[in-house]
């Protein structure tokens, strides 16, 4: 069950779109028909707060052209050794001309070959290679590749999608970034209020039509309890701390 809530300061945060997948479905593929949903009712937000399992590089740019929406979550990481080591050059270290189709490296060698392919699944990667004469005597080229004789190649998406990644990663290290992003977590709080509260991990009824049709109910009845509260004045509930970490607090 995937939800979407709004998490405006001085309203109610109600559940505004519930999709329900079959479990292997991965999350990530699931944003698209998320938004499409929320647009048909007028109820797309100016920004999306999600989760690292929604976010990649084709959804930032989708979600950006397709509905005029900021999708934000954390990125994947950058699995090249560099970037995991914290030193050396990974690919944010190269200066890329998308108009000239030329790779420059850090040192100031421009790459010989780029290489445009498509995917199985209909993606666009773009192969990069330097020339290995100039590689094999680079100074830094210990920063640079493990390879002991090949030169330093790259592989990278599309430019819409290499800027839109790029940019999120350097955004989500900001201290804005993570002032904005601690509202994601009310949605946790949801998920935990619909199974503690309403059955939500209990399915009724066999089949996902039906089972969709109980989620929507729950996620109507969190709304409705959500609303009297509201229309009540009744303050919403602290984050609860565990017996340790009031123990701590002690201290």
């Amino acid at each position: 069950m995937h939800l979407t809530e709004t998490c405006d300061d001085d309203l109610p945060h109600l559940l505004t779109q519930v999709e329900t997948t079959i479990a292997p479905v991965p999350d990530v593929v699931q944003l698209d028909s998320i938004q499409r949903d929320l647009a048909k009712a007028d109820l797309l937000p100016a920004q999306h707060l999600v989760d690292a399992g929604y976010v990649r590089a084709l959804n930032l740019v989708t979600s950006r052209t397709k509905h005029q929406v900021d999708l934000i979550g954390p990125t994947s990481e950058d699995h090249q050794w560099q970037a995991k080591a914290g030193e050396g050059f990974d690919t944010a270290h190269f200066d890329v001309d998308w108009d000239r189709h030329v790779v420059t490296c850090p040192q100031g060698r421009q790459s010989i070959r780029w290489c445009v392919t498509e995917t199985a699944r209909q993606r666009t990667l773009i192969h990069i290679d330097f020339a290995q004469a100039e590689c094999a005597v680079c100074l830094a080229r210990s920063q640079c590749t493990r390879a002991k004789a090949q030169p330093r190649s790259l592989t990278l998406p599309s430019a819409t999608e290499h800027k839109a990644l790029q940019a999120a990663r350097e955004r989500q290290q900001s201290s804005a970034f993570k002032v904005l992003y601690a509202r994601q977590a009310g949605v946790e709080g949801t998920i935990s209020q619909g199974v503690r509260a309403f059955g939500l991990r209990q399915a009724r009824y066999r089949g996902l039509d039906k089972t969709h049709r109980q989620h929507v109910a729950t996620a109507a009845a969190i709304n409705v309890g959500r609303l009297a509260n509201w229309l009540n004045e009744v303050p919403v509930a602290v984050t609860r701390l565990s017996r340790f970490a009031a123990l701590a607090a002690l201290n």
